[in-house]
């Protein structure tokens, strides 16, 4: 997975703005659905635990319970995280000087304290040249 600002930059270089940023919410969207589905596990895992029976198999119920609840809140903040950097980047994809939306390329990147992810994407716009920075 490629969810590190230097990572964004190589992966739109090799893909390109648009498809980087829909490869991104498929992405996202792919973790809330296991998030989802982990929440449904976890929920039919308690309903089914009986007291009445062995401890092995309330324990193994508890285990999968415990399971299905770490990956759901993983997958949660996996969506999150990846999301929040897809909007970040994509908020900042419009050229300043032409409008133009999305139609950039990768000049470079570099650390960048200030940037929210610690570094920043230099880029430039292909329909009228003009240059700016994604922090």
């Amino acid at each position: 997975m490629r969810d590190t600002p230097m990572d964004a930059a190589d992966a739109i270089r090799e893909q390109g703005f648009r498809r980087w940023y829909e490869r991104q919410l498929i992405e996202g969207h792919a973790w809330l659905v296991t998030g989802f589905l982990s929440l449904i596990l976890t929920a039919i895992a308690i309903e089914v635990i009986s007291f009445g029976e062995s401890i092995g198999g309330m324990l193994v119920l508890l285990a999968v319970g415990a399971g299905g609840a770490a990956l759901c809140l993983y997958a949660w903040l996996r969506f999150n995280r990846q999301l929040f950097l897809a909007e970040h980047v994509a908020e900042q994809a419009t050229c300043g000087a032409c409008r133009t939306y999305g139609k950039l390329a990768i000049v470079s990147a570099s650390r960048d304290a200030s940037a929210v992810q610690g570094r920043s994407i230099r880029v430039r716009c292909r329909k009228c040249g003009h240059e700016w920075a994604i922090r």
